[in-house]
């Protein structure tokens, strides 16, 4: 099953129909307090909306309960994000192998686009696939002893970057600048914009964690 969280920032309504739409297998959706307006837009019932709702417009929190859509109501006076909140629900609803998405965790405030990317690394320490993306970006982060593939395809673009410390023995192999054992200590933008020029660009480190963006213009 894959576990989808829309957020309250910015929605590309068409991509993301036509994304959510491509999963053949069932889907468990959680809206974020003014992602619920989001699940509105894109013609969407959530199977649960999680949030302070200190954000959502006047009449959300009463549409979502006309709708008998099960709510998990936060106190605004808390130490996490609302986002932050719907990925430890969706942690116990899951098993390792299933993803889990964030839609609507990018634009807007720059302080939460960062927030969620922190989060990121919630996936990594446990072994969850989590994954901030929107119609540009898809992101992840990666810890030693794990392999990321990135298929070759047009206009495609990788970066990389170390999180919170150095990055030592980073390896990308496949790509049109390539890295051997090398440490990454972040300040630069070295690692900005790579491309697969292999039919697959093969990524993995020593130690550290390492995001790992995959854009498009």
């Amino acid at each position: 099953m894959k576990h989808i969280i829309i957020g309250g920032g910015a929605i590309d309504i068409e991509f993301t129909k036509n994304w959510i739409s491509e999963f053949k297998r069932e889907k468990y959706i959680i809206a974020c307090d003014k992602g619920y307006e989001a699940c509105e837009r894109l013609g969407i019932v959530p199977n649960i909306v999680i949030g302070d709702f200190d954000s959502a417009s006047d009449g959300a929190l009463e549409r979502v309960e006309a709708a008998g859509i099960p709510v998990k109501r936060l106190n605004p006076v808390k130490d996490d994000t609302d986002i932050e909140a719907a990925l430890l629900f969706a942690f116990q609803q899951t098993d390792e192998e299933d993803s889990i998405f964030i839609l609507g965790g990018t634009g807007g405030r720059l302080d939460h686009t960062i927030g969620n990317l922190a989060l990121l690394g919630m996936g990594a320490k446990n072994n969850r696939p989590v994954i901030l993306m929107d119609s540009h970006n898809f992101v992840q982060m990666i810890k030693p002893g794990d392999l990321y593939l990135v298929d070759k395809a047009p206009g495609h673009f990788v970066s990389v970057f170390p999180y919170m410390g150095p990055c030592h023995g980073v390896n990308m192999t496949g790509f049109k600048y390539p890295l051997k054992d090398a440490t990454l200590e972040g300040f630069n933008t070295l690692t900005v914009s790579n491309e697969v020029t292999a039919d697959e660009g093969q990524i993995w480190l020593e130690d550290g964690y390492l995001i790992v963006m995959e854009t498009r213009d």
